[in-house]
């Protein structure tokens, strides 16, 4: 039986006398969740810093945060009626609009009504402003983003003038934004999704020309509250270097997305320590709360994040030192072998066991309506049918009796003899030894330690990706690395690709089938370049066949995907079950109770 919910539960009596400055100048009683006595809407949460600038253009960091008060184009959410991301206008007056089938050509209205925090009008000219001098070629901004522009290269470089790059304001309220080669996006989402980065958020031109110094090379603005000018829904009202941050809610009407997010006033504190986070989340002084450490693994209430990113184990089926990983049959029966509820949950409890080559939480554009809305990749009819070797793939992917069967076929294949395995994991923690030996106990008790042995091999975390390299690949199996998915493209992993400009030199994994890997490139290039870059329904078939691939290639043995642990208040609910890897809870949107 789980322990009694204190940390979700009503708040600590130490927290009831508790006080802070209210925005009006009163005072305020946390009194562990309520809200104010004025009714106030506040949420108290942390970071690990203040941001060292509220300047959109050169932010290195809080992204997120930056968007609160400067606002952009498109801005994603959370749709909870769909249950998934989605992005949305908030400056923009609807989707972009392409200008005809080649998709290089965009136009992005811009709607009236919106202003900064002093009055000043916010306009298709605003925008226009804001991202010549994001691209300014002397200021060299760090969250440049004109390369994906006609003509944005040769600005960059000093070659040309604004007026030649594909970025112009056409009139007071519209936008046409023309794409250089080889950028034009896939989707109007693709669009949106370039307009919601927090570098492409307004300035106040006002404001920001103040800030510029005399030969206009370095600029200043955002390096204080009164070098900067609110043009989302909240206002920095309060800041304190390396301690503190408050946001208010605007009260003008002059803001977009007023009715997505919720609170009045937000209080950020700076803080490092995880056990000090955890203190005071219990005194009512946070309202949410990252608690992976094991004190509290049986506590009730628990809310997950996940990363995109899949665990496991690497097999090298070209190794010179263990014939029988280049049967096929062995590495399928790691794969059904591996019993990640029990296995996983054991060494890595805040983890997400999954036997899917492609995260549990991957979207896909719905064919149905490929601007706007995704599906769950694996709920799709053409993720449902991927078998492997003929056999249905879940997420939970144990199936012991199957296991045997093809160990039994490998082992024979063998000649009846021991197999015996060297497995390389690293060394920088105790818990990566655990893993390791959980593995090793897992299969030799499987399959039998007569007929299978693990050595076991602990090696620097930094030569380990050496040692995998495919200009290396000297290793027979590898317990301690994975690979990065993406959220909304399941099929844009490059770890598995094998020519051309997508291709990394810290690519691990191989396809053994010579055939197979030519036909998982041709996919993968239709998808990210060539022929179905507009075709929803053909780009979901193919992801599904390149996910078939991996599968009956089996060089890669899933396990999971890293997880943080929530938990909340019971001031606010969160609009998920299961935070979004990108968005994680959304706490700007969380309910007050």
């Amino acid at each position: 039986m789980k322990k009694t919910r204190i940390l979700t539960a009503v708040m600590l009596t130490a927290a009831l006398g508790l006080t802070a400055c209210s925005g009006n100048g009163g005072t305020e009683e946390t009194s562990g969740g309520k809200k104010s006595e004025s009714g106030e809407k506040v949420l108290k949460t942390y970071f690990s810093d203040t941001p060292q600038t509220l300047n959109p253009h050169t932010t290195a960091d809080n992204y997120e945060l930056l968007l609160d008060m400067s606002a952009t184009l498109y801005r994603e959410i959370w749709d909870e009626e769909a249950g998934a991301k989605t992005f949305v206008p908030s400056l923009a007056d609807g989707d972009p609009v392409a200008k005809d089938d080649s998709h290089k050509v965009w136009t992005i209205k811009v709607q009236d009504g919106f202003t900064f925090t002093d009055g000043t009008e916010i306009n298709a000219e605003t925008v226009e402003y804001s991202i010549k001098m994001l691209n300014d070629p002397k200021l060299a901004n760090r969250n440049v983003n004109a390369t994906n522009f006609e003509n944005g290269d040769a600005y960059l470089k000093g070659e040309c003038d604004w007026e030649e790059v594909g970025f112009q304001a056409i009139d007071e309220n519209t936008i046409e934004v023309t794409y250089a080669e080889n950028y034009d996006p896939e989707s109007a989402k693709d669009v949106k999704d370039l307009f919601c980065f927090v570098g492409t958020a307004v300035v106040n031109p006002e404001v920001y020309d103040s800030c510029l110094n005399a030969d206009k090379t370095e600029c200043s603005y955002g390096s204080s509250l009164d070098k900067f000018m609110a043009s989302a829904l909240y206002e920095p009202t309060s800041l304190i270097q390396g301690q503190y941050l408050e946001l208010t809610r605007r009260t003008d009407g002059k803001a977009p997305l007023e009715d997505v997010y919720t609170p009045d006033k937000v209080e950020y504190q700076a803080i490092t320590d995880a056990n000090t986070i955890v203190q005071m989340f219990e005194k009512g002084e946070l309202d949410a709360v990252v608690a992976n450490q094991p004190a509290y693994d049986e506590y009730d209430g628990a809310r997950y994040v996940y990363t995109i990113d899949n665990f496991g184990l690497f097999i090298n089926s070209e190794t010179p030192t263990c014939e029988a990983l280049k049967d096929v049959n062995l590495r399928y029966a790691f794969y059904w072998g591996l019993d990640r509820e029990s296995v996983v949950k054991a060494v890595f409890p805040t983890a997400l066991p999954s036997a899917y080559q492609y995260v549990p939480f991957s979207t896909m554009p719905d064919p149905a309506d490929k601007d706007n809305k995704t599906v769950m990749y694996h709920e799709t009819k053409e993720a449902k049918a991927i078998r492997m070797d003929g056999h249905e793939v879940t997420q939970e992917g144990y199936d012991a009796d199957l296991a045997k069967e093809y160990f039994d076929k490998a082992y024979q294949a063998n000649g009846g003899q021991k197999i015996s395995i060297t497995a390389i994991y690293s060394d920088n923690n105790e818990v990566s030894k655990t893993w390791a030996e959980a593995i090793q106990s897992a299969y030799q008790e499987l399959f039998g330690e007569d007929k299978l042995e693990i050595k076991l091999q602990a090696t620097p975390a930094a030569i380990i990706y050496e040692e995998i390299a495919r200009d290396k690949m000297n290793y027979d199996m590898c317990l301690s690395c994975g690979w990065a998915n993406t959220y909304d493209a399941p099929w844009n992993n490059t770890n598995f690709v094998y020519s051309g400009p997508y291709v990394y030199n810290t690519q691990y994994c191989v396809i053994a089938d010579d055939e197979l890997s030519k036909q998982w490139d041709d996919l993968f290039y239709k998808c990210a370049m060539y022929d179905y870059r507009w075709d929803a329904q053909k780009k979901l078939e193919a992801t599904a066949k390149m996910e078939e691939i991996l599968y009956n290639d089996c060089s890669f043995i899933p396990a999971y995907s890293r997880g943080s642990r929530y938990f909340f208040s019971s001031k606010i609910t969160p609009l998920m079950d299961e935070g979004d890897p990108e968005l994680e809870f959304c706490l700007m949107q969380a309910k007050f109770n």
